[in-house]
Order: C-alpha cells, then sequence, then structure tokens
C-alpha cells in the first residue's frame, strides 16, 4: 500500500482534535503479556511491532494501559485515544477497522492433567457439558461464541486467565480457552500459579490460530491514520521483529 504524502495526511487529521498532530498519537492496550504489559520491557512483543510500524510512518505513540472494555471505550468515546490493540478483530463494538495484522497466536483450551479433554468439533464441547472457564470481555471464536451464547456450550466466565487456571488446578471447571503463549508466559511467571506446571498443559488441538490487529476509529481521519500505519508496517518483518524481542528480552 502506498504511504500518503505528509501533506495530505495533514489535512485529514486536523479534522480531529486526537490527529491534529500527526508526529504522535496515543493507542490503548491491556496487560496481556508476554504481547503487552507494561511491565515487560518495550511493552511486550506486539507492543514493539506496533511502535516500530508507527515510526516507519514516522510517528511517535504514547501505549496506554487500560482494562480491555476500558481500551475500547476510550479510542470509541474520546478524542484523546485513535486505536486500540491487540484484537482478534475489530467488532468488540461497532464503528473500528483494522490495520493489516500485527501478529498471530494459536489460541486453544488449557485441560489438567488428571481430566484432558477431547474433541473434534466446538459441537463436542456441548455434547460433552464440559465446564468451560472464559475471560470477560475476550473474544475467542466466532463459532465458539455463537455456540456458547446460546448455552449450548456452557462456559463460566471469570475475570483473567489467572482465575480461570487456578479454577482448573482445582478442577471446578473443566478446560479454559487461552492462548498458548500467555499460558507457558503465566506458568512460568506469575507466583499464585507456583508448582501448576507439572499439572496443566495446551490440549494439543488448537481452536484456531489467531491474528492480531491493530483497531482504527472507522471514520476518514481513523482511516488515514490506519492506511499510514499499514504503510510503515509493510517495512517490516512483523515475524522477525518478534522473534527478535523474545531472543533479545527472555
Amino acid at each position: 500500500m502506498k504511504r500518503l504524502h505528509p501533506l495530505i495526511l495533514a489535512g485529514l487529521l486536523l479534522s480531529s482534535p486526537a490527529w491534529a498532530d500527526q508526529h504522535s498519537v496515543v493507542v490503548a492496550t491491556l496487560n496481556w503479556p508476554p504481547y503487552v504489559s507494561e511491565d515487560l520491557p518495550k511493552g511486550g512483543a506486539t507492543a514493539e511491532v506496533v511502535r516500530q510500524a508507527f515510526a516507519s510512518a514516522d510517528t511517535e505513540i504514547d501505549i496506554r494501559t487500560l482494562p480491555w472494555k476500558r481500551a475500547i471505550s476510550m479510542a470509541r468515546d474520546t478524542d484523546e485515544v485513535v486505536a486500540y490493540f491487540p484484537g482478534y478483530h475489530c467488532r468488540h463494538v461497532e464503528g473500528f477497522v483494522p490495520s493489516d495484522p500485527i501478529g498471530d497466536g494459536p489460541l486453544g483450551f488449557v485441560e489438567h492433567v488428571d481430566a484432558p479433554i477431547a474433541w473434534e468439533r466446538v459441537d463436542d464441547l456441548g455434547e460433552q457439558k464440559l465446564r468451560i472457564g472464559t475471560v470477560l470481555g475476550y473474544a475467542n471464536t466466532d463459532e465458539f461464541d455463537e455456540k456458547a451464547g446460546t448455552g449450548w456450550i456452557r462456559t463460566i466466565p471469570a475475570a483473567d486467565d489467572v482465575t480461570n487456571l487456578r479454577k482448573l488446578s482445582l478442577q471446578r471447571i473443566d478446560a479454559a480457552v487461552i492462548d498458548k503463549l500467555v499460558l507457558a508466559y503465566l506458568l512460568a511467571t506469575e507466583p499464585s500459579l507456583e508448582g501448576l506446571e507439572p499439572v496443566l498443559r495446551f490440549n494439543p488441538r488448537p481452536l484456531e490460530y489467531k491474528t492480531l490487529y491493530l483497531c482504527f476509529n472507522d471514520d476518514e481521519a481513523g482511516r488515514a491514520l490506519r492506511d499510514n500505519f499499514n504503510a510503515g508496517l509493510a517495512q517490516l518483518d512483523v515475524s522477525a521483529v518478534v522473534e527478535s524481542y523474545f531472543a533479545d528480552e527472555f
């Protein structure tokens, strides 16, 4: 995609207070290590991708870490925040458009080694009446969320992944939806989960390999900023940035 001429971009951005200065923008995210976290070097692997892509488009960013629903509402309802990330899609609420992919990760189930789950189709989860832990506000897969919404799949929401892992270790649920890299990170670093690494494991069948996006407001200025970000992103090898991050920081 061709990069917008700076003068054209400036004319578009000046129509909104949040983008009056095209060289500095604010984006919102959540604490979701190892992808993004204010406690990680450079803010996490995905934050580094976003930062480098904006830098390639001659734009500095200020990353604000918020609870997930708050991050989305700040991007939607205020002039201060121009986008949020990382989303598996940008349909959490209406009014956003996705960037080009900023990364990906395997989404699936964590299970207890003493009571592994066996499934081939998402419908199997409902037929077996499994109790599946989810995280409030998180999108999973379209099929899973649709069947959970009808009650066919019995989901038990929790505030965060750590809560689900504790409940699973006590077998209060049968499995929980989680990203594989998040599971590995939490088991290695979260003090309250110490000793659970031999007990909990990622089910060998993933739900989906999820693509991550930066979500911009679906208006003229937002789409212009999205296009400029995509032009910067196109200059990066996203996989190489992520691999380099983990090699250098962990």
